[in-house]
This record gives C-alpha cells, sequence and structure tokens, in this order.
C-alpha cells in the first residue's frame, strides 16, 4: 500500500497579471518557527522555505485555512511520490514504532536516520520523506483503531 502526501495551494485574484489581472496563487510553507504560512515561491527562495507536505487531506485542508489571509480559493493536492524516497524502508521504521508515538518523536527520528541518505542534505526530501511517515503513522493509527487491539 502507497500512502498519499499532500501540499496546499491558495488561488487568488483574477485574471493574469501579464496582462492586468492581479492573480497570485501562492503554497503553503513551513517557516523556521514550524509554522504554516502561504508565499510566492520567491519570497520562499529568499527565505529558504521548504514547501509544507503534510500527511493526510484532513490535516492538510485544516492547515490551508488556518494559514488563509487573503481569502482565497484553498486547495489540497496530492504530492506526486519522489521515486527517490526509501518507502519500503520508512514504513517498516514506522510499523515498528508504536502507534502512540508522537509525530515530533516520529520526525526526529526520520530526520536523524536522513545524515545517512544520499540525498538527506535537501531540506525538501527529507520533509517529503517525513510526511511519507507521518501518512504511514495515520495508516497504522487507523488499523489500530478500527480493530481495537
Amino acid at each position: 500500500m502507497t500512502e498519499q502526501i499532500f501540499t496546499v495551494m491558495e488561488f487568488c485574484g483574477t485574471g493574469d497579471p501579464m496582462f492586468g489581472g492581479n492573480a497570485a496563487d501562492w503554497c503553503l510553507y513551513t517557516t523556521e518557527d514550524k509554522r504554516h504560512e502561504f508565499f510566492s515561491a520567491a519570497d520562499a527562495q529568499r527565505g529558504n522555505l521548504v514547501k509544507a507536505y503534510l500527511p493526510t487531506e484532513k490535516e492538510a485542508k485544516a492547515a490551508g485555512e488556518a494559514a488563509n489571509r487573503r481569502n482565497g480559493l484553498v486547495s489540497v493536492l496530492p504530492v506526486p511520490l519522489d521515486p527517490r524516497i526509501p518507502v519500503s524502508q520508512l514504513r517498516w521504521i514506522v510499523g515498528n514504532m508504536h502507534v502512540g508515538t508522537s509525530d515530533d518523536d516520529l520526525n526526529a527520528d526520520i530526520v536523524a536516520r536522513s545524515e545517512g541518505w544520499p540525498l538527506g542534505q535537501y531540506a525538501d526530501y527529507v520533509a517529503q520523506a517525513c510526511a511519507y511517515a507521518l501518512a504511514s503513522h495515520r495508516a497504522n493509527q487507523g488499523l489500530y483503531a478500527h480493530f481495537r487491539f
């Protein structure tokens, strides 16, 4: 089973700015203090911000609605899985964790393990891996709740 991770876009304004419109579509990013905010791609690049990848559609929608400041249309988009992410290893790691493990502990474990990965120095890659691990964790929690072990 392959879990899906999500990102959020905010569509605001109408018409292409090149032709006199005021449309500005921004993506949800994670700030240095771990908050989620919408930024333009240029502002995010200047601030070295990483896109916000979320483990469930429900969590992505809630994060987008909470960060919406321009009253634009918030849309949750599935993220294509990066083939370089070691999904089977992440599933194994998460499968050996207790379903009550906190999200922060899980993220800290994945970040610590990513230091040995070939692409572990890229923040976007690590963020996607953490989101995928959280999506697997949510799936395990759902199974636990369903079967009531």
